[in-house]
């Protein structure tokens, strides 16, 4: 018999994230040449959630907000499969409260952050923290092609790790879920009219700002971030928030 994770046990349950991460401004030169006239990108400092949301908090969040819970969702804000694998709008597997929560549209992670104070952060946000964790980790471009690599040839089952919510730095960039992004399907800024993975991969790579194994494994973020649309739910694709720098 399943146990499920309800708000009359949240208390307990639901993890309370830890302070978001501050991302030091600096400067990191884009995988994908977007703009083929800008190949080092100037990034001032944010913050950073440390691990992706997870269905815990994500359950807080539909219970102070139940305009975003399943069954009262506006359609044009979801395909059809938001939080299907809930069996009520209050009430998640118990055994998935600490893993990243997935089904989630992109609206509904901009109204998640929003509710916390924060916003999703920008591609170049998240790319330029995918890269500064890479360093802290002291990881190899080898190493990061493998690691997600490998999350990509069966990302159910690495959506179904746990995700430690607490974590004082940067976590689960490239293992547990692919992330949505604010402009994840950013046009081409160099006169074309077409998505920048529109055509083939051949065509694509072009825009490729090396052929390195760090170069070709982000490439594949975002190929694989072009085929969503922001009413997009599917079962490996979470997200973490991102918040600016108070003034």
């Amino acid at each position: 018999m399943y146990k499920w994770l309800s708000v009359l046990s949240m208390v307990v349950a639901a993890q309370a994230a830890a302070e978001p991460v501050i991302i030091p401004a600096g400067e990191y030169k884009p995988a994908v040449l977007l703009d083929e006239t800008v190949e080092v990108v100037v990034m001032p400092a944010f913050k950073l959630d440390a691990a992706p949301v997870t269905y815990a908090q994500y359950l807080e969040f539909v219970s102070e907000n139940s305009k975003w819970q399943r069954d009262n969702i506006a359609a044009i804000f979801h395909d059809g499969n938001y939080l299907k694998s809930w069996p009520g709008n209050e009430q998640v597997p118990a055994e998935y409260e600490d893993k990243a929560v997935t089904q989630v549209s992109w609206f509904a992670a901009r109204a998640y952050c929003d509710a916390q104070g924060g916003r999703l952060p920008t591609l170049d946000e998240w790319e330029y923290a995918s890269n500064y964790y890479l360093q802290q980790q002291n990881l190899s471009d080898k190493a990061y092609a493998q690691m997600l690599f490998a999350r990509n040839s069966n990302p159910t089952a690495y959506s179904k790790q746990h995700v430690d919510a607490n974590i004082e730095h940067l976590e689960y960039m490239h293992n547990r879920v692919n992330e949505w992004v604010e402009d994840y399907q950013l046009l081409l800024t160099n006169g074309d009219d077409n998505d920048l993975l529109a055509g083939s991969c051949g065509d694509s790579a072009r825009f490729m700002a090396d052929f390195g194994d760090a170069s070709y494994a982000t490439f594949f973020r975002y190929q694989s971030r072009s085929n969503y649309r922001p009413q997009s739910t599917t079962s490996t694709l979470g997200f973490r928030c991102a918040y600016d720098m108070e003034k």
